[in-house]
């Protein structure tokens, strides 16, 4: 049965506190945090990102990194059926599901911003969906920051027969000196669980973005991601998709457009670990002027995984001679009963359009405007939500 909220888009500000069990996992994640060394670009996971060498992590106070974030209301109704919506602060101090789900998944072993936000977060959302709720309304989270730091970590988790709609938008205010975000979100579909969730952050030119999203799929779960990646100085987006359950199937899609300097990195891996499970991803994105970027797409499948469908695709059209981007798909697969293919296309704008649309009277910005909005309006028409239809146009035509 369909759950209405109390009121369509009200938002509440969540808290940012402190607690004593975070306080206590954070000091053990301090020392790895340090031992792990800053990436370089010859690093394979970091790769044609130009100038993260130069990025200095002591010129960001973590300690003191703060962001408004605002929430959904709930009604007393959901609360009463066990909905919870808080900051992870309390989520963790109050509910033994928030700690029992606490980086179940997020791996801080390696990655350097992994381990920086199990080492410094100060905030972030948990939501607990318990079992047969249905959500007639997204679920709406923002998290807004004009400091110099951000540091976050959010947990979701949607128990048997449940179904949402989430949606996270990241921003930040432009500041005279550089900005850092580095935010980790853990999404768990339990048995026969499903939800559209929807990333879309929106960055200040001069903010260096590190996002780690981790999906665990169980039983015939159905997650669909569906993300766009807008500005920052490097703007990097990875979401790692763990098929843990039989039946369980997964769509991503994702957009990107990068303008100006900005470089957009944009990973998405597929770990298929048992059998019968199905995969779809499509990345499309856009570079203007002298922006860059990177899109690396990984389908793994072990050798239990039998019957595994799986599929990714990436095109980038480039605008621009001074634009550079790289296409990195692969497939890893130790199971020989499956399908799966991978698919990549890089190519410059034909002339030949342009001219064509500007010989019809459009200034040259216009005409590249109208073939930016044709490029996407495939994959948008994709998007569940018409809400979040018409916003993603919004910000591919700002």
């Amino acid at each position: 049965m369909k759950q209405n909220l109390v009121t369509k888009n009200a938002m509440q500000e969540l808290n940012q506190v402190e607690s004593k069990f975070v306080a206590e996992k954070k000091k053990q994640s301090l020392d790895r945090f340090n031992a792990i060394p800053m990436p370089k670009e010859r690093d394979e996971d970091w790769r044609y990102n130009f100038g993260i060498e130069k990025l200095k992590l002591e010129n960001f106070d973590f300690n003191d990194a703060k962001t408004k974030i605002f929430a959904t209301a709930l009604s007393e109704d959901l609360v009463e059926k066990g909905v919870i919506l808080t900051d992870i602060n309390t989520a963790l101090e109050k509910y033994p599901i928030a700690q029992k789900y606490f980086f179940k998944s997020a791996k801080a072993d390696k990655d350097k911003f992994v381990a920086l936000s199990a080492a410094y977060f100060t905030n972030g959302a948990f939501l607990y969906v318990p079992k047969n709720i249905e959500f007639e309304e997204p679920i709406k989270v923002n998290f807004d920051f004009d400091g110099k730091a951000s540091v976050l970590h959010n947990i979701i988790v949607i128990e048997p027969n449940s179904k949402i709609d989430f949606i996270e938008e990241y921003s930040s205010n432009e500041t005279n000196n550089g900005q850092l975000n580095a935010c980790i979100t853990e999404v768990f579909a339990n048995d026969n669980s499903k939800i559209n969730f929807y990333h879309l952050n929106n960055w200040a030119k001069n903010a260096y973005n590190f996002t780690n999203i981790v999906g665990d799929l169980q039983r015939d779960s159905s997650v669909n991601w569906i993300s766009s990646c807008f500005g920052g100085k490097l703007n990097r987006l990875r979401i790692d998709t763990n098929f843990n359950g039989q039946g369980a199937q997964c769509n991503n899609i994702g957009i990107f457009l990068g303008k100006g300097k900005e470089h957009i990195d944009f990973t998405t891996n597929m770990y298929h670990n048992v059998e019968n499970t199905t995969n779809d991803v499509l990345i499309d994105g856009i570079l203007r002027d002298e922006s860059s970027s990177v899109y690396r797409g990984l389908i793994r499948i072990e050798k239990q995984a039998q019957k595994t469908n799986s599929y990714l695709a990436n095109h980038i059209l480039k605008l621009g001679e001074k634009t550079l981007a790289n296409s990195i798909p692969s497939l890893k697969i130790d199971a020989n009963d499956v399908r799966a293919s991978h698919g990549a296309t890089v190519g410059q704008i034909d002339e030949e359009h342009l001219f064509y649309l500007m010989a019809r009277g459009l200034p040259r910005q216009e005409a590249e405007r109208l073939i930016i909005e044709g490029f996407f309006e495939p994959i948008i028409q994709k998007i569940p939500s018409e809400e979040l239809r018409e916003r993603i146009r919004e910000m591919v035509g700002g």
